[in-house]
Protein backbone atom coordinates (compact mmCIF):
# COMPACT_ATOMS: atom_id res chain seq x y z
CA UNK A 1 0.00 0.00 0.00
CA UNK A 2 1.42 3.49 -0.79
CA UNK A 3 1.06 6.01 1.15
CA UNK A 4 0.42 9.96 -0.03
CA UNK A 5 1.10 12.61 1.41
CA UNK A 6 -1.49 15.49 0.41
CA UNK A 7 0.25 18.33 0.85
CA UNK A 8 2.69 17.63 -2.04
CA UNK A 9 1.94 16.89 -5.66
CA UNK A 10 2.42 13.04 -5.99
CA UNK A 11 5.85 13.38 -3.80
CA UNK A 12 7.32 16.41 -5.36
CA UNK A 13 6.49 19.78 -4.32
CA UNK A 14 4.66 20.82 -1.67
CA UNK A 15 1.45 22.86 -2.83
CA UNK A 16 0.46 26.48 -1.44
CA UNK A 17 -2.63 27.43 -0.86
CA UNK A 18 -2.22 31.32 -1.36
CA UNK A 19 -5.84 32.11 -0.03
CA UNK A 20 -4.90 31.18 3.38
CA UNK A 21 -1.80 33.35 3.89
CA UNK A 22 -1.39 35.26 6.89
CA UNK A 23 -1.79 38.58 8.25
CA UNK A 24 1.46 41.26 8.99
CA UNK A 25 -0.79 41.85 11.77
CA UNK A 26 -1.19 37.96 12.55
CA UNK A 27 2.46 37.46 12.17
CA UNK A 28 3.80 40.11 14.64
CA UNK A 29 0.90 39.32 16.90
CA UNK A 30 2.47 35.73 17.14
CA UNK A 31 6.11 36.51 17.05
CA UNK A 32 5.42 38.96 20.04
CA UNK A 33 3.36 36.26 21.94
CA UNK A 34 5.64 33.61 21.21
CA UNK A 35 8.83 36.23 22.36
CA UNK A 36 6.94 37.17 26.02
CA UNK A 37 6.26 33.31 26.16
CA UNK A 38 9.96 32.26 26.13
CA UNK A 39 11.51 35.49 27.81
CA UNK A 40 9.14 35.21 30.67
CA UNK A 41 8.04 31.72 30.85
CA UNK A 42 10.60 29.53 29.48
CA UNK A 43 13.66 31.65 30.23
CA UNK A 44 12.13 32.39 33.65
CA UNK A 45 12.05 28.75 34.25
CA UNK A 46 15.37 28.16 33.20
CA UNK A 47 16.74 30.92 35.52
CA UNK A 48 15.85 29.36 38.62
CA UNK A 49 16.65 26.21 37.93
CA UNK A 50 20.57 27.88 37.25
CA UNK A 51 19.47 29.22 40.57
CA UNK A 52 19.11 26.18 42.05
CA UNK A 53 22.38 24.69 40.16
CA UNK A 54 24.63 28.09 41.61
CA UNK A 55 23.35 27.12 44.88
CA UNK A 56 24.29 23.72 45.31
CA UNK A 57 27.46 24.26 43.46
CA UNK A 58 28.18 26.84 45.95
CA UNK A 59 27.29 24.97 49.31
CA UNK A 60 29.80 22.06 47.55
CA UNK A 61 32.41 24.39 47.03
CA UNK A 62 31.97 25.71 50.41
CA UNK A 63 31.03 22.79 52.25
CA UNK A 64 28.76 24.91 54.74
CA UNK A 65 26.18 21.39 54.48
CA UNK A 66 29.24 18.98 55.58
CA UNK A 67 30.51 21.59 58.37
CA UNK A 68 27.31 22.00 60.07
CA UNK A 69 26.42 18.45 59.94
CA UNK A 70 29.86 17.83 61.33
CA UNK A 71 29.92 21.20 63.71
CA UNK A 72 30.93 19.27 66.81
CA UNK A 73 33.24 16.74 65.34
CA UNK A 74 36.98 16.94 66.27
CA UNK A 75 39.53 18.54 63.56
CA UNK A 76 41.45 16.17 61.42
CA UNK A 77 39.90 12.85 64.22
CA UNK A 78 41.90 13.85 66.56
CA UNK A 79 39.52 12.81 69.39
CA UNK A 80 41.57 15.22 72.45
CA UNK A 81 39.71 17.75 74.26
CA UNK A 82 42.17 19.80 71.70
CA UNK A 83 40.49 18.81 69.00
CA UNK A 84 37.29 19.16 69.74
CA UNK A 85 38.04 22.64 70.62
CA UNK A 86 40.31 23.58 67.68
CA UNK A 87 37.59 22.03 65.45
CA UNK A 88 34.65 24.11 66.52
CA UNK A 89 36.27 27.44 66.62
CA UNK A 90 37.48 26.84 62.91
CA UNK A 91 34.24 25.75 61.57
CA UNK A 92 32.67 29.20 63.82
CA UNK A 93 35.23 31.51 62.10
CA UNK A 94 34.98 29.95 58.39
CA UNK A 95 31.28 29.21 58.38
CA UNK A 96 30.13 32.90 58.70
CA UNK A 97 31.79 33.71 55.79
CA UNK A 98 31.14 30.74 53.65
CA UNK A 99 27.55 32.05 54.53
CA UNK A 100 28.09 35.36 53.77
CA UNK A 101 29.24 34.72 50.58
CA UNK A 102 26.94 32.02 49.47
CA UNK A 103 23.90 34.76 50.56
CA UNK A 104 25.86 37.53 48.48
CA UNK A 105 26.34 35.05 45.19
CA UNK A 106 22.73 33.78 45.52
CA UNK A 107 21.36 37.07 45.47
CA UNK A 108 23.30 38.53 42.98
CA UNK A 109 21.80 35.92 40.64
CA UNK A 110 18.34 36.41 42.02
CA UNK A 111 19.00 40.54 41.07
CA UNK A 112 20.53 39.03 37.95
CA UNK A 113 16.76 37.65 36.88
CA UNK A 114 14.72 40.38 38.47
CA UNK A 115 16.92 42.89 35.64
CA UNK A 116 16.61 39.97 33.25
CA UNK A 117 12.55 40.19 33.78
CA UNK A 118 12.80 44.22 33.85
CA UNK A 119 14.58 44.16 30.36
CA UNK A 120 11.34 44.45 28.03
CA UNK A 121 9.75 46.82 29.62
CA UNK A 122 12.15 49.01 30.35
CA UNK A 123 13.07 49.08 27.07
CA UNK A 124 9.98 50.02 25.75
CA UNK A 125 9.83 52.94 28.20
CA UNK A 126 12.47 54.35 27.19
CA UNK A 127 11.71 54.17 23.73
CA UNK A 128 8.70 56.06 24.50
CA UNK A 129 10.07 58.16 26.76
CA UNK A 130 12.27 59.61 24.00
CA UNK A 131 10.18 59.58 21.43
CA UNK A 132 8.12 61.55 23.54
CA UNK A 133 10.79 64.11 24.32
CA UNK A 134 11.62 64.80 20.48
Amino acid sequence: MIQKNTLTNGGEQQLLNESKVDSTFSIVRYSIKEFLNWWYIKMSIWHLKMLGRVSVLLDDNLSISLLLKNFFLPWHRDYSFIGYIFGILIKLVYLPFAVTTYLLLCTLYFILIAIWLLLPPATIFFILRSFLTL
